[in-house]
């Protein structure tokens, strides 16, 4: 398994010509949820400012966070997939990047190489911070999203708050 998931991995960064390496910052359980976190590139923005792009597929995750973020930042757009994602991320500025992992249609890691090579083509100077969570807890999921340039990794099933605490990192 760990040879098919590097193997597509190395032939996603080859199709898209991205190299990034991240170093592991901070790491933490937090009742039986993982964060990993690389080095926050802080942008000093408000929470109540904040312009959110949260990608789900599961309408039940999409609606609590959505509701729970709405209350706290600017905006919350929904992408139910990573195409959905990038289409959006093409149209708009985003302060923070909420990105699950594992979707329909196109996932989360190829949707951030995707985002982070739009960013590398538009001569972005700092990279909107990506936050991936997944319920696959046991993958390779957690180094292979802070290999190809994700902020931070969290471990589903997790607290609002949490995430929150997350997002605040970041921005």
């Amino acid at each position: 398994m760990e040879k098919t998931t590097n193997k597509k991995l190395a032939d996603l960064l080859e199709q898209i010509g991205i190299e990034t390496r991240k170093k592991i910052y901070w790491e933490e359980n937090i009742d039986s949820t993982q964060i990993v976190r690389t080095h926050p590139n802080k942008t000093d923005i408000a929470i109540e400012n904040a312009k959110i792009l949260l990608v789900e597929d599961q309408p039940s995750n999409r609606k609590t966070l959505e509701v729970y973020l709405k209350h706290k930042v600017a905006l919350v757009d929904i992408a139910e997939n990573g195409k959905e994602a990038l289409e959006l991320f093409a149209e708009n500025s985003y302060d923070i990047i909420l990105m699950d992992l594992q979707m329909p249609i196109m996932g989360g890691i190829e949707a951030s190489l995707r985002i982070r090579k739009l960013e590398e083509e538009r001569g972005t100077k700092r990279p909107v911070p990506i936050i991936a969570f997944t319920a696959n807890y046991y993958s390779d999921d957690k180094e292979i999203s802070i290999e190809i340039g994700m902020d931070a990794y969290l471990s589903k099933p997790f607290q609002c708050k949490t995430l929150y605490d997350l997002v605040q990192d970041y921005l």
